[in-house]
């Protein structure tokens, strides 16, 4: 209990004896995990959506997944952590275009965290899959396509099954607190590796994300949803644009989940279902854009309108797309 005390006291102004005595004590940190962090696990999951990504397809995302339930039980006797979890999302893929999926899963990770001078470090180590994750389709864009149908990367049900969900979630995950904001990654990074950011964030300003992404035609990114706790705040939005110019809009989050919710059932492409905070245009090259917010939670929705490559009866084209690339930073900060 003494170390304990010592360690929440002096580890934020980098004590090193502490941070050693904690470090060296694998018994000590699944002490501190299993007591205060596995119930920080579900809240921070909650908060947003995770990018997708396939090897395949390069290094920029191509869908999202959006975390609706939680449970986390913590297994004492195996040092280990078991997480329920289900929710739903989106992946643009060559051929199928945009899928929407329900995916629930149940998965033991093994925690671990390690105390730096200018960081902390928390990580899941992937141990294995409790059940097989329940994957179920809920939307395909062109109306000729199946689970079976072949694509550059798999066909649909394993690009998603096995690309998108099982081989993500079972690198793994790192978090790197550090003092303008956390990163997250899937996968295992050692100190001193960083998360890679697209931009240096601004003095004084909190980096809610940060990443590359892909928005081919007629589709979209859901960015978020991303809370503003005080009431003279404003989200900064620093984009650079690869491609063709981009649409984007700002929505308090119910907004933006019902407009998700259409977009992942494959609905035609409509206007969000309510009240624009704010709205405008990415131009190719870099913007820097500023939005004073109200309190509450909010997505940031980037949009590729051009006309996607189909003929008659939903026949691909077999002219390949050329889709949009957007680096992303986007930053919290008080409005003053």
């Amino acid at each position: 209990m003494v170390v304990l005390v010592l360690a929440l006291a002096f580890v934020g102004a980098g004590c090193p004896c502490v941070r050693s005595a904690v470090n060296g004590s694998p018994e000590l940190r699944w002490w501190l995990f299993s007591n205060f962090g596995a119930s920080k696990i579900c809240p921070e999951m909650l908060k947003r959506g995770v990018p997708l990504k396939l090897p395949q397809l390069g290094n920029a995302s191509v869908g999202r997944f959006f975390p609706s339930q939680c449970y986390v039980q913590v297994d004492d006797a195996r040092q280990a952590i078991v997480m329920s979890a289900s929710g739903t999302g989106y992946a643009t893929l060559p051929v199928a275009r945009r899928v929407g999926f329900y995916v629930g899963m149940t998965v033991e990770y093994v925690p671990d965290f390690r105390l730096e001078a200018d960081s902390t470090y928390v990580w899941g180590k992937f141990s294995r899959f409790v059940s097989p994750p329940d994957l179920r389709i809920v939307g395909v864009e062109n109306p000729i396509v199946n689970l079976a149908t072949r694509t550059p990367a798999g066909d649909v049900a394993t690009a998603l099954g096995n690309g998108l969900v099982a081989s993500e979630i079972g690198r793994g995950f790192t978090v790197v607190r550090q003092d303008d904001g956390d990163d997250f990654t899937l996968g295992h990074l050692e100190p001193p590796q960083k998360p890679p950011r697209q931009f240096k964030s601004g003095a004084g300003r909190v980096v809610l994300a940060s990443d590359l992404t892909q928005v081919s035609s007629q589709s979209r990114d859901y960015l978020g949803p991303f809370e503003v706790a005080n009431k003279d705040a404003a989200l900064f939005f620093h984009a650079k644009v690869d491609g063709g110019p981009l649409a984007f809009t700002v929505v308090e989050r119910s907004v933006g989940e019902a407009w998700r919710r259409a977009y992942e059932g494959a609905q035609p492409m409509a206007a969000p279902p309510g009240q624009v905070i704010t709205q405008g245009t990415l131009a190719v090259g870099e913007s820097n854009l500023r939005f004073p917010l109200a309190q509450g939670t909010y997505y940031v929705v980037i949009e590729n309108q051009l006309p996607a490559p189909f003929a008659p009866l939903g026949v691909p084209l077999l002219v390949p797309e050329q889709p949009t690339y957007v680096s992303y930073s986007l930053e919290l900060a008080d409005a003053n």
